[in-house]
């Protein structure tokens, strides 16, 4: 970790809170996410950013998990439940590797390995994972290293990797939105000190990014504090955490655009006003993880969207502003109702 200037997170938040709540409507929570902007506020207050990985709130909002999240308590009661029943010596480690889903961490790291274009984008796949910083509540050592995986890093680290299938060479500036605590830029600027990531977010997730990427990097990440004017342009020399309606106002230009699990969870207004905006600043790629059947609707019992942005509404947004549809993938590289597009300008 990198030694960093003593900052008021607390102010960081209240103030892009305050600016938030007067900014145009396409930058505010939509119906999904006004729950969850409430639920993160009472965790981030009450536990800190210290554990924010181990929030009640943070498997649902932005840390998603592998299996569905046993406690410690509750798998040593069903491996001493189990162990009579088993003749091997080793079977206590097999249950306990079924009740954490080690098995689906490990198929992930395999096909992150198998998928990754290294002639065109080397990159030591094996050598550094995830940060334990922010106490996280799964940790998957796979190789017998000392570092570890997690869901939402090998999610991102798979995007890249359809991503290095189609570069000729490594691109070195991102743009993200809605890019929960920064696992992207911690993948990226671990792996090339020259990478540029910027991640445009509403708080509290800007406060829960700014805070982990500046533990890990330190001022190599610039953020929202009292340095930075509430207006105007903003000129930002490298890597950054902002808040998202200040997106506007970012002058520089990026090679590749990212959004993962989040376009999604907005209303289609606001995706087509983020789309004309990331166009606009120069990217040569877009790569886009989310749902083919889009959110959930919105309803009494749990929070959702009131229109559905798919991924094929998504893809669509891109082809219109001059983008073409190089690949999808699915299974085996990524699961469920998730589709990975990858789409390159014209």
């Amino acid at each position: 970790m990198t030694e960093t200037a003593v900052l008021d997170w607390s102010a960081l938040t209240q103030r892009s809170l305050d600016e938030l709540a007067a900014a145009d409507a396409l930058y505010r929570p939509t119906s999904f996410w006004g729950p969850g902007l409430e639920a993160l506020l009472a965790d981030l207050r009450g536990r800190g950013l210290e554990t924010f990985k181990s929030w009640p709130t943070a498997s649902w909002w932005f840390y998603p998990r592998y299996g569905v999240g046993y406690t410690n308590a509750v798998m040593d009661k069903v491996v001493a439940l189990t162990q009579p029943l088993l003749t091997e010596k080793t079977a206590p480690q097999w249950t306990r590797s079924a009740l954490t889903a080690t098995p689906e961490a490990r198929r992930d790291f395999d096909a992150l390995r198998l998928a990754w274009d290294q002639r065109s984008w080397p990159c030591d796949l094996e050598g550094l994972g995830e940060s334990t910083v922010g106490k996280p509540w799964q940790y998957y050592r796979l190789t017998g290293a000392a570092h570890g995986w997690t869901r939402p890093y090998l999610n991102y680290a798979l995007c890249m990797a359809a991503l290095s299938r189609h570069v000729e060479a490594p691109p070195r500036r991102f743009l993200e939105i809605g890019g929960g605590f920064g696992s992207l830029g911690e993948f990226l600027l671990t792996r090339d000190p020259e990478a540029v990531y910027v991640n445009v977010d509403i708080p509290p997730l800007l406060t829960v990014a700014s805070w982990y990427l500046r533990e890990l990097f330190g001022d190599r990440v610039a953020v929202y504090d009292s340095s930075v004017a509430s207006s105007g342009r903003l000129e930002l020399a490298g890597s950054a955490v902002m808040p998202n309606y200040r997106l506007p106002d970012v002058t520089a230009e990026f090679d590749v655009f990212v959004n993962s699990y989040s376009f999604q969870e907005m209303e289609p207004d606001v995706v087509e006003n983020y789309v004309d905006l990331v166009v606009a600043r120069g990217i040569a790629w877009a790569v886009s993880l989310n749902s083919r059947l889009g959110k959930q609707l919105h309803s009494e019992e749990e929070p959702g969207v009131i229109d559905p942005v798919t991924s094929g509404r998504i893809i669509e947004m891109f082809q219109r502003r001059g983008f073409e549809l190089v690949a999808t993938y699915d299974s085996p590289l990524v699961h469920s109702a998730a589709q990975l597009a990858v789409l390159r300008r014209r």
